[in-house]
């Protein structure tokens, strides 16, 4: 489902990484599927509808002379929430109901959803490396 994503790879030392090559010339997409165990949701059993956030970044580098990449151009992130099952259908569920009782103007106040999501550029004093992470 990924397009223009060249040889993807991940390091066993870090879970929650992975690299890829993609040609900036070229429209590219990513699609990014989230495990969790039951545990990382909420300490008691109920909450189901409330998510737990977690943030995408990319982080974009160009080759240098050696053919390493530690250039850095530019990092882009999104907050994402991942449910219980059936939790993320109460969810939406929930947020239309609201949705369709509020007027017009207040409507106006809230970005429509996507089907795909556009990263924000994150500014460099900002950016969180996987290093620092930790």
């Amino acid at each position: 489902m990924s397009v223009g994503v060249i040889d993807p790879r991940t390091n066993s030392g870090q879970l929650n990484a992975v690299e890829f090559l993609w040609d900036t010339s070229k429209r590219s997409s990513a699609f990014i599927q989230v495990h969790c165990i039951s545990t990382e949701f909420t300490p008691r059993k109920h909450g189901g509808e409330k998510g737990v956030p977690f943030r995408i970044q990319i982080d974009t580098f160009k080759q240098n002379e050696n053919g390493e990449y530690t250039d850095h151009l530019h990092s882009a992130s999104c907050q994402i929430k991942v449910f219980k099952p059936k939790g993320a259908d109460r969810k939406q569920k929930t947020d239309r109901e609201k949705m369709e009782r509020r007027t017009a103007q207040e409507k106006e106040k809230y970005q429509p959803s996507y089907e795909t999501t556009i990263l924000t550029e994150v500014m460099y004093p900002f950016v969180v490396t996987i290093n620092e992470a930790k």
